[in-house]
């Protein structure tokens, strides 16, 4: 009995590299790995996505930071304005970089340029996250789109970003466990206080996630309005947790940023 069960899950293994590999190719069709400096272009010949003079530009966020979601923070409060006085549903949050410079340029073209191939090398800063803090999940995910957004984009970067991450540790590929049934506005063009709004009823929970702590992967925290909201519908399908990861976040310049005319 024990050995049937171990060939079987042998069998499991191997028939999730397979499919891990050929969704490789396939993504890689359409989203070829880049080998070029993200940012100037040069030849690169590592995982970083940038020629050393870029490197040296990288926004990295390793400054001061909210304790709750990560965000990078000035002045004497230990927890920015947002996680100070809002319910925050996700535990924990942690971004690579500030969404600044060239960083920022490489998020949207990513997102709005049709290189999705970007995701490849992005997400390696997420697995740098990941491994940096030691985190512990029982399925990753990523922040959905609507069918009308993906049709006009044709992909998902926060999908493409938790598949590549996926890929670099050798895990399982992600879960769709939310999917968008509002189409929004587009929460860059909102106020801080709309945001929240925006997004109530957007989204649906598509899959089990009862009892596990989720990793949900996304490109950009700016409020952290998406992220909160896709963790209050995964909190209250039964999820014991969810950590958040995204290659960037916007940093709080000014202290508790609570105007809405930003």
């Amino acid at each position: 009995m024990f050995a049937l069960k171990l060939l079987t899950t042998n069998q499991q293994l191997l028939q999730m590299k397979f499919l891990q590999a050929l969704g490789k190719v396939f993504r890689n069709l359409f989203a070829p790995t880049n080998f070029k400096c993200l940012n100037c272009g040069r030849d690169v010949f590592d995982d970083t996505g940038f020629c050393p003079d870029c490197t040296k530009l990288l926004p990295f966020n390793n400054g001061k930071t909210c304790p709750r979601c990560g965000v990078g923070i000035d002045g004497e409060e230990t927890y920015c304005g947002h996680c100070a006085f809002e319910k925050v549903h996700f535990d924990k949050a942690y971004s690579a970089f500030h969404y600044d410079g060239i960083i920022k340029k490489a998020i949207i073209k990513m997102k709005f340029h049709n290189l999705g191939s970007y995701a490849n090398t992005l997400a390696y800063y997420l697995v740098y996250l990941a491994n940096k803090h030691q985190l512990n999940f029982d399925m990753v995910t990523f922040a959905p789109m609507s069918k009308k957004a993906r049709r006009v984009r044709r992909y998902n970067q926060a999908e493409l970003l938790a598949k590549s991450f996926c890929e670099i540790l050798g895990i399982a590929p992600p879960v769709s466990t939310l999917v968008k049934i509002k189409e929004t506005t587009p929460q860059e063009r909102l106020t801080r206080s709309e945001r929240k709004q925006n997004l109530v009823g957007a989204y649906k929970i598509d899959a089990d996630v009862k009892g596990k702590v989720v990793l949900v992967i996304d490109d950009v925290k700016t409020t952290g309005s998406t992220l909160n909201e896709c963790a209050k519908v995964l909190k209250r399908a039964g999820a014991t947790a969810v950590i958040c990861l995204t290659v960037a976040s916007r940093k709080e310049k000014i202290p508790f940023e609570l105007e809405d005319n930003q």
